[in-house]
């Protein structure tokens, strides 16, 4: 096998999995490439209260910090895109010249593009004038944890 089994990873760490495996297969030529770990529901719930802990502090931390952890993650996978575009091809089928070009390139694109929201203040609320003595303001800020499913032939970029 590839790349050796696969574990969830919240707070920080891989985490051991209660739920099924599954083997995900090079389409090229149907081998193995890593055993995957399902999260069960125990497991979820572990990842979101792990997120849940980690909320207060990463909501207080300045825009400026959070944007510069974004643009970390940006040049990880710019340093990083041959290897990744390559897991990428083995993974999906998709060809290489589409995962080393568009895949992580479009991924760390997404992330370079909320990172100077985040830090050039974006993401801040407005003032409205509703009157000349009355003003309304709105403020933007982090509710909670969250999920998303992404589109299997685009992970990096969702």
């Amino acid at each position: 096998m590839g790349h050796g089994a696969r574990y969830p990873y919240y707070g920080g760490k891989f985490q051991s999995a209660s739920g099924p495996t599954f083997q995900t297969i090079d389409p090229s030529n149907a081998r193995p490439l890593a055993d995957v770990y399902s999260a069960s529901h125990e497991d979820v719930d572990a990842a979101i209260s792990s997120a849940q802990s980690a909320f207060p502090l990463w909501s207080k931390t300045p825009a400026r910090t959070r944007a510069g952890i974004l643009m970390k993650a940006v040049q990880l996978l710019s340093d990083r895109n041959e290897e990744l575009a390559c897991a990428e091809t083995q993974d999906t089928g998709k060809p290489y010249s589409e995962t080393s070009t568009v895949d992580i390139v479009t991924g760390a694109d997404v992330l370079e593009f909320f990172a100077g929201l985040v830090g050039s203040g974006g993401l801040n609320g407005e003032t409205v004038q509703l009157r000349e003595d009355a003003w309304v303001y709105t403020t933007k800020a982090a509710l909670g944890v969250c999920a998303g499913i992404g589109a299997w032939n685009y992970p990096i970029q969702m």
